[in-house]
């Protein structure tokens, strides 16, 4: 009967290499089953006196008599246990001995108060000249103060906004990050998608990111494109402008845009080349590799939209069952990273403000807008009652201040 010991002999024999037919027609056994040439070698390959290059098993030590890895079959238990017990010590003294060396080089874990308090012992004096150019000074009085500009949007949202006196900005403030929030079905995408062809239909460059609705389709499905075309009929806006100021980034289309490296790298070369200035992202569950990450985001994207000139509008969805409020995809932290928050939702009414400024009773199923938030600027501070027209926009269901002239 051929064993280990015939496999080896035979490999010796013709120069430490030979295929697994060579050793099959060889030996005369058969290729695969059991006691097979193939058994035999993948038991040999287990204790490392032989591998497999290519086609060849290759006999890794064909000058040393490997006896106490190929032992006779009728060895008994016992003196297997013996022939390998040596084998096994050593094999523990040479992982105790890498341990033990490794732990002598490793680093104790960093003391988090240490840390905190280190900076703020060290002596400074050296680094005066490179800590010098990090600190700012207030410019001069002409210089300093730039005019507050409205971004004009061309919807009811940019009477929202007010100057100083109290008159409207007649649109967002330039260069602005801010969210758009509320439950799925509230309008937050109507409104974008009409203020992506006003905008682009008066002259402006926008970027529409999308991950709800593909861009185009070849299907018979009434596309975002054509939603949007349908909008611009109705408004009667020239859809040539639209056509040379709009830029889309498809993230249904090219699911490789979903992956943040690969969408801020195509963002920023869109923003660039083409020098952008509206930005809608809708929604932003296209940053996000997962919830923790969402606000890290929308903050690189937002300092990078400022430092750039970009006006940015973020969709995100409530996360929560109570309306009118921070409850957002991302937390009350994303809010933070922008410059304001406009809530476009819809619930029932409840509290006492809630009634006062819709002047609307207990109970009340209503859709508002409203900006929560803005640092850059003052802003209409209640609610207003919405709704969503048969032609697919919002608007407002009672007066709001006409724009300043």
């Amino acid at each position: 009967m051929v064993d280990e010991s015939d496999v080896i002999g035979f490999l010796k024999d013709h120069e430490g290499q030979a295929s697994l037919d060579e050793i099959s027609e060889g030996l005369g056994i058969s290729k695969y089953g059991p006691n097979s040439a193939y058994s035999l070698l993948h038991s040999l390959r287990s204790k490392g006196i032989i591998d497999r290059r290519g086609e060849k098993w290759v006999l890794l030590a064909p000058d040393t008599v490997i006896s106490k890895a190929v032992a006779p079959s009728s060895a008994s238990q016992e003196e297997r246990k013996t022939d390998t017990a040596p084998e096994v010590e050593k094999i523990m003294k040479a992982m105790t001995k890498s341990l033990v060396e490794a732990m002598k080089g490793a680093r104790a874990p960093a003391d988090e108060w240490e840390l905190a308090t280190r900076p703020m012992k060290t002596e400074i004096e050296r680094k005066e000249e490179k800590l010098g150019d990090l600190i700012l000074r207030p410019d001069e009085a002409p210089e300093a103060k730039k005019p507050l500009i409205g971004f004009p949007t061309g919807t009811f949202i940019d009477q929202l906004f007010l100057n100083p006196e109290g008159e409207t900005l007649n649109g967002l403030p330039i260069c602005g990050q801010f969210a758009i929030t509320g439950l799925p079905g509230a309008g937050k995408s109507i409104l974008v998608e009409e203020i992506g062809v006003r905008v682009t239909a008066d002259g402006r460059r926008a970027l529409y990111a999308t991950a709800e609705d593909t861009w185009k389709s070849a299907t018979p499905r009434f596309d975002l494109q054509s939603r949007m075309k349908q909008k611009a009929d109705i408004l009667g806006l020239d859809w040539s402008k639209i056509k040379d100021n709009l830029y889309v980034l498809d993230t249904v289309l090219y699911p490789e845009l979903r992956d943040w490296s690969t969408f801020a790298e195509t963002y920023r070369y869109v923003v660039e080349k083409e020098k952008i200035e509206l930005a809608i992202i809708d929604s932003v569950t296209v940053l996000e590799a997962y919830r923790g990450a969402l606000k890290y985001r929308v903050m690189e994207l937002a300092r990078y939209n400022q430092t750039r000139g970009v006006t940015g509008l973020y969709v995100n969805q409530r996360s929560a069952e109570r309306w009118d409020s921070y409850d957002m995809a991302g937390g009350i932290g994303l809010a933070h990273n922008l410059d304001g928050t406009i809530i476009v939702d819809y619930g029932r009414v409840y509290w006492q403000d809630q009634q006062v400024d819709l002047d609307a009773n207990r109970g009340q199923f209503v859709r508002i807008t409203r900006v929560l938030d803005c640092r850059m600027c003052n802003f209409e501070r209640r609610r207003i009652q919405v709704d969503i027209t048969p032609e697919g926009f919002i608007r407002a269901l009672e007066p709001i201040p006409e724009p300043s002239k």
